[in-house]
């Protein structure tokens, strides 16, 4: 009896020590409340102002009783804003969300706050607004012209939100 209790004791102490630890649940995150306050900060008089936020989980629509694992967070980052870039101004020129560089001009460089919120002042123009992720360049959207993430200022105070979808499925 004991040359199999012992084992058998040994073996529940392993299949024990090896199950899943559930973390601290995941934080819910209210993004159209922090878009809200993010948008009683703005204090440019010509520029764009936003909130980057990260976005992760599975994002298909559900059918309850069935709930959804997707999330939306305001995210603290740096916001680049270059003249407007095509896919072969980037590198790599891959069509995908990620880039090393680009050899267009930069024409700004800011850090979001911790509620991801971030402005400036910025003359009318075409440009290319990307967020620094990892060391890489990512970007959000592109237009039928091969720009990438492309914005067109045209003057006042003008919102760009940013979100970071490469950890969503959709």
């Amino acid at each position: 009896m004991k040359k199999i209790a012992y084992p058998l004791s040994i073996l529940t102490l392993l299949f024990l020590s090896c199950q899943k630890v559930e973390k601290s649940p995941a934080v819910h995150c209210d993004i159209q409340k922090v878009y809200a306050e993010n948008a009683s900060k703005v204090t440019i008089t010509s520029g764009i102002w936003g909130t980057v936020a990260f976005m992760e989980g599975n994002c298909m629509p559900v059918v309850p009783p069935a709930s959804s694992t997707c999330k939306t967070c305001p995210v603290k980052r740096t916001v680049r804003i270059y003249q407007y870039t095509t896919f072969h101004q980037a590198s790599p020129q891959n069509g995908q969300s990620f880039y090393d560089s680009f050899s267009t001009p930069l024409v700004k460089e800011l850090n979001t706050d911790s509620n991801g919120f971030f402005q400036t002042e910025l003359a009318p123009g075409n440009y290319t607004i990307v967020v620094v992720e990892n060391g890489k360049l990512y970007a959000s959207g592109f237009d039928g012209q091969g720009g990438i993430s492309p914005v067109n200022f045209t003057g006042g105070k003008q919102n760009a939100n940013l979100t970071l979808t490469y950890k969503a499925v959709f």
